[in-house]
């Protein structure tokens, strides 16, 4: 049975046949292009909530979706995909429970061969042979293809089911790929139809569409997605996605999905049906649907059948009609009590003669088989692939011996017989192959039903066998660890493997009998099975794990052999930054000077800072003079992303590569899949070795490239990053692990540089931004943030740092509009004075840079939701270049249509969304001819030509005086707009100016999210702020750290104490007290501790002061304490000796004696304040010493003698 996959664009009212309730604020729809086009915001905002068959003069750009789970009626107008002139649209009524998908892949030029071969089509080719790429123009073609693709859609009851879905366009998950929203039994579809008009030889053209209608309510249902956003639940929780060996099955807008994959999806929908079932906050005929979700179970499994792997096999064998042989020869062969294998294999061994229609293509399968019938084992193979639903290419990477082992497949094939399970642990897939993925093996091992017959019971395996738990395992880890975890606890293991499959198909292992079973497991798993908690990882990783941890270990402790004379690093930095002038750049120069120091001195060393502190100046400094000293010896300058690179080597001056550069260089990478490969790769050497942007890099990554260095050759390894930045995508969080490991027990090795240099506007005062980003690391903390914060918070802009408020989204865009006009003069639809100010001239394909297209930038935490960079893109691009869109897409236009979903046209700013080496022009080997993923440039030309396609010519901030041409099917994943970007993409990144959207929630607010934020600017950060100042205080606080969120173990280890919160904080990177309590540093636990030892248990951490005379200014003691009806407040200062840190002190201790009226006592008080003992409320200062000691005798007399009254 062939089903049916639809993708739907998000509605906010469940696709009821009406135009959405807010419709301005639906962000997620415009990831279609067509809506992106055509919405109309004011017209859908005056029909809000109407019936579309209402609406008088306008048609919904949604409107082949709006009506999937509506029970009315509407008319529908069928215009030209092609845009071509001369055919006239239709207008066609809809029935009720109906959308209207279209099989684009099947009418791509790329896709007409490959489509033709597995359907066994006799469709001619192409009339222009060049014609490569691009839509199926003939109309013949287009309505044999069309036929074929509607002709296996079988409609009625016990027929094929419509899967519903939406892409990354939703506002329940952002990084959801493929989501699935509902199901239905297709009740019936629609016949062709065709375009009015024809064409000069009077053939007309077929329309693509149909609409499919499904039996909702009876046979169907939805998720509610909705009702759970409006009840302010979590969508997520709810959640159901597409399985990850049905992403094919799930695009292009309307696809086949074959049952295997249906299996799949059911079983999903299941599993979320259960939770909304579980919650009981949405009314629903939740067990009804659940009976009918088993119900069509039962029915995909029987139509699945036994060997759904046999036409792969065939086609592997040299058949090249064995998916339609299988198709549509041995469909009905369960039904009537066939073994379809043993049919299958009649014909193979002559015994039988295939129908007519398949003789010629059965006949070199049949003598391939005769000749590997030699072989006993591939034959056992081969019978063993059939019961699998695989690809061609799957299967042939599997039979084949060489693709085999370049795969990480056993060479073996007994090996993959007697565990198919192996198959999908350890196939790493090819670049026009997906690796075989858990789910297509287990079914095959684990059949239900009539998918069952004919496979003897030896084949098949128990629920919790062995083989089964690990594949589980290994996929369930594998999963953990794209969302950063290199390791779970077993107990947290075993509750996901639990939780994976419905009822009738879990796997549920049994703890003790995974434990004997340790030894086979071990295979693949690293298993820590005598620790309290036990843990469980992959062994991969876990190796890359400890070889960092050992080679860091080994390098701390040792130095390098200084020369005679030693460097003069306080010359060296003197004649490049000149003699400080105030006792901050005293500071400053101090720290520099003992920064080179370290990373000359040490065999491993860690340059660290947050922006503005100077890393990259000093590091220019440092290898100035080490090639003074060492002369031209080698060095290595590393970066984990293109743009980090590009960066690097920019400010350096001196060649740099991107980590993944220097290990394909080194043979480190599987080119085709871009995986790191566990060993084989040739090892470099050099004496210095530099890794800028540490806090980007994963553990497989940093792993990987310690293994392609010859690291005992190595003289200096230093790592430079910022360890509050937001971590790796990937596994691990090893910089901050290696920092941690460092600060405690060889803090020699590290590198700090705290004093910020940066100044507000060019001017003398220091920057206002920096100060209250540092409030979000979690290495320091100045007493002075709060007062930041709350001068935030009654709205007050200073120096580099200005705040606004809204309250909705119109003001939101308003308040854009308005900051647009005040900081860069640009007016309402000014597009002169818009282009301006991204460095845009009247003809900028003749400019010799475009560095002007990173002068400012609007960062937000999502691309979806109405104050995400999808919308923000829309809003921005349609107020300054709409005039360029309507002229491009008009059908006589000179100009090429606008390019990719993002509607790009000239002049609009762009950004590189992958990595890619390409030709630059002008033509010159001397050139980079390599655009990194990040870098942002602007649309300088667009080409229209029949001929060779149209293009657009893009001019990079990073490259001078060369650009880079783009054809339109390249555009889509690679190139998007760039005027708004998430924090993430501009991570590595700065512009002059950052407008940066701070929401009251967002899926991926995080303190490190917050910070990268912050610290994104050169000269302005303008904040622009939801309400209040609330969600930048909740985000102080360690609990909503990403970073410490994960699960390692490099040096010690690191868990989340309940993996079922969203974020979490960690032992080894957090502070905690006795009591449980998060704190910031080492000396707020003993201060905590002492204060519960002394019996004062009654405090909070960092609760909100506010001054009685206005709500908006407060602060936010480190403790505030309740003993015997008083209040005292407590101080814990850290860095008095620091010029900023004493400043900030200083201004703290005012307000609460001169604001609030509370005198403050201990080593932080004025000289001149005496203070008796009973006085109420009162502010106790503890404080470091200048070596970083603390007096815990001294902390309690203070708590004794001013709490307890001990005098």
């Amino acid at each position: 049975m062939i089903h049916l996959s639809v993708r739907l664009s998000w509605h906010d009212a469940g696709w009821d046949g009406r135009v959405c309730r807010h419709p301005h604020l639906n962000a997620s729809c415009i990831a279609n292009e067509q809506i992106r086009t055509n919405r109309n915001d004011d017209l859908e905002r005056k029909y809000a909530g109407q019936l579309i068959d209402e609406l008088k003069g306008y048609q919904p750009p949604c409107s082949r979706d709006i009506t999937t789970f509506a029970p009315c009626s509407t008319f529908f107008t069928h215009n030209d995909p092609l845009n071509r002139g001369f055919l006239k649209s239709i207008t066609e009524q809809i029935p009720a429970y109906s959308c209207m998908p279209a099989p684009y892949r099947w009418m791509r030029e790329e896709n007409f061969r490959q489509i033709c071969e597995l359907e066994g089509l006799k469709i001619r080719d192409r009339t222009n042979p060049h014609k490569e790429r691009g839509w199926v123009y003939e109309p013949d073609r287009q309505t044999a293809l069309l036929s074929s693709f509607w002709g296996k859609i079988k409609d009625g009851e016990g027929h094929a089911l419509a899967f519903f879905y939406v892409n990354q366009g939703n506002p329940v998950d952002e990084n959801a790929l493929r989501l699935l929203v509902g199901v239905g039994r297709i009740k019936q579809v629609s016949p062709q139809l065709f375009f009015d008009g024809t064409d000069k030889e009077g053939v007309r053209y077929p329309i693509w569409t149909r609409y499919v209608t499904h039996d909702f309510p009876a046979q169907g249902f939805r998720l509610p997605y909705q009702e759970y956003i409006d009840r302010e639940l979590d969508p997520i929780k709810i959640a159901c996605y597409v399985p990850a060996n049905a992403f094919l099955d799930f695009s292009y807008i309307g696809e086949h999905v074959s049952d295997d994959v249906a299996v799949g999806v059911l079983e999903q929908l299941i599993q979320s049906v259960r939770v909304v079932q579980a919650h009981g906050q949405i009314a629903g005929d939740w067990d009804r649907h659940l009976i009918w979700l088993n119900d069509c179970l039962d029915e995909v499994w029987r139509n699945r059948g036994p060997f759904p792997g046999i036409g792969s096999v065939l086609q592997y064998l040299g058949c090249s009609q064995g998916a339609a042989f299988q198709r549509l020869e041995l469909a009905n062969c369960v039904r009537t009590g066939e073994n379809p294998w043993t049919k299958t294999l009649a014909i193979l061994e002559g015994r039988a003669s295939p129908p007519k229609a398949y003789a010629a293509a059965f006949q070199t399968a049949a003598q391939r088989w005769r000749t590997l019938k030699a072989n006993p084992a591939r034959i056992a193979l081969l019978e063993t692939l059939a019961r699998f639903e695989l690809t061609t290419e799957q299967a042939r990477r599997v039979c084949s011996p060489d693709e085999r082992v370049e795969a990480g497949l056993p060479a073996e094939e007994q090996d993959l017989v007697a565990n198919p399970y192996l198959i999908c642990e350890l196939d790493r897939g090819t670049a026009a192959s997906a690796p075989v993925a858990l789910e297509a093996i287990d079914h095959g091992m684990r059949p239900e039903g009539d998918a069952a017959l004919f496979i003897p019971n030896d084949q098949l395996v128990a629920p919790d066998d062995a083989s089964r738990v690990r594949a589980v395992a290994v996929t369930t880890l594998r999963e953990a660890g794209y969302a950063g975890d290199t390791l779970l606890t077993f107990a947290e293991l075993l509750e996901r493997i639990r939780d994976r499959f419905p009822a009738q198909r879990a796997c549920r292992p049994d703890r003790d009998v995974v434990i004997a079973e340790a030894e086979f497991h071990r295979t693949h798993l690293w298993m820590a099975l005598d620790t309290n908690p036990q843990l469980v990882g992959l062994n991969t990783i876990r190796k890359l794990e400890d070889e960092v941890a050992q080679t860091i270990r080994q390098r701390a402790p040792r130095k390098n052999q200084i020369p005679n004379p030693a460097p003069d690093w306080r010359k060296a930095l003197t004649d490049r930054f000149g003699q400080p002038q105030d006792a901050r750049e005293l500071a400053a120069l101090n720290e520099k000077e003992q920064a080179l120091r370290t990373l000359f001195d040490r065999r491993v060393s860690v340059l660290t800072g947050s922006a503005g502190t100077g890393k990259t100046s000093t590091l220019k400094v440092f290898l100035n003079e080490l090639e003074r000293v060492k002369g031209k010896a080698g060095v290595y300058l590393l970066a984990p992303t293109g743009k980090a690179r590009v960066r690097l080597s920019t400010e350096t001056k001196r060649n740099a590569f991107t980590i993944h550069q220097f290990l394909f260089k080194q043979h480190w990478i599987y080119p085709e899949v871009l995986q790191f490969k566990e060993h084989g790769g040739d090892r470099a050497a050099v004496p210095t070795v530099i890794i800028d942007e540490c806090s980007m890099v994963p553990i497989d990554m940093l792993g990987t490239l310690f293994r392609a260095l010859k690291l005992d050759m190595i003289e200096r390894l230093i790592l430079v990053g910022d360890p509050n930045q937001l971590p790796p995508i990937g596994p691990g969080r090893p910089f901050v692990d290696i920092v941690t490991w460092l600060r405690a027990n060889h803090v020699g090795c590290i590198a700090t540089l705290r004093t910020t240099m940066r100044t507000a506007d060019d001017g003398d005062a220091h920057s206002r931004a920096l100060a209250f980003a540092e409030s979000y690391r979690s290495d320091s903390s100045s007493p002075a943030d709060d007062e930041l914060l709350a001068e935030l918070a009654q709205g007050q802009s200073c120096g580099d740092l200005a705040v606004y408020f809204w309250e909705n989204y119109d003001e939101l865009r308003s308040l854009i509009a308005a900051q647009l006009a005040q900081r860069l003069g640009i007016a309402d639809g000014d597009y002169k004075a818009f282009n301006h100010s991204l460095g845009i001239e009247t003809k900028p394909k003749d400019q010799p840079h475009w560095r002007q297209a990173e002068h400012w930038q609007i960062l937000s935490p999502l691309r979806g939701q109405p104050f995400g960079t999808d919308e923000l893109n829309r809003i921005i691009q349609r107020g300054y270049k709409v005039g360029l869109i309507t002229r491009a897409l008009h059908r006589y236009s000179k100009s090429p249509r606008p390019f990719g979903d993002a509607q790009i046209v000239w002049t609009d700013k762009v950004i590189q969304m992958r990595n890619q080496h390409k030709p630059a022009w002008p033509k010159s080997s001397s050139h980079l001819n390599y655009i990194a993923n990040g870098e942002i440039g602007v649309v300088v030309d667009t080409w229209k030509s029949q001929d060779n396609g149209d293009s657009l010519i893009v001019g990079f901030a990073t490259q001078e005086g060369v650009t880079y041409r783009y054809y339109r099917n390249e555009i889509d994943g690679t190139m998007e707009l760039g005027y708004a970007l998430t924090v993430h993409k501009a991570q590595g990144s700065d512009f002059d100016i950052v407008f940066l959207i701070i929401p009251q929630n967002a899926q991926t607010l995080s303190r490190e999210l917050i910070y990268t934020g912050l610290t994104r600017f050169r000269k302005q950060l303008v904040l622009l702020i939801e309400r209040d100042v609330s969600v930048l205080e909740r985000l102080r606080h360690p609990k909503w750290s990403n970073t410490q969120g994960r699960n390692t173990q490099m040096f010690q280890l690191a868990l989340r104490p309940d993996y079922e919160r969203k974020l979490f904080y960690q032992d080894s990177l957090i502070h905690r007290t006795r009591n449980g309590a998060a704190v910031r540093s080492k000396s707020e636990v003993i201060v905590a501790d002492l204060l519960d030892g002394l019996g004062l248990t009654e405090w909070e951490y960092e609760q909100r002061l506010t001054n009685p005379s206005d709500s908006r200014d407060f602060r936010l003691p480190d403790f505030t304490i309740g003993f015997q009806g008083d209040l005292v407040y407590w101080e814990h200062l850290g860095m008095l000796n620091l010029p900023v840190y004493r400043e900030g002190w200083e201004r703290k201790r005012r307000w609460y004696e001169q604001t609030m009226g509370i005198p403050v006592v201990g080593p932080g008080a004025a000289e001149d304040l005496q203070v008796e003992p009973g006085t109420f409320p009162v502010v106790i200062t503890s404080r470091d010493g200048d070596d970083g000691s603390i007096d815990a005798q001294e902390i309690e007399r203070l708590a004794r003698r001013y709490i307890l009254l001990e005098i």
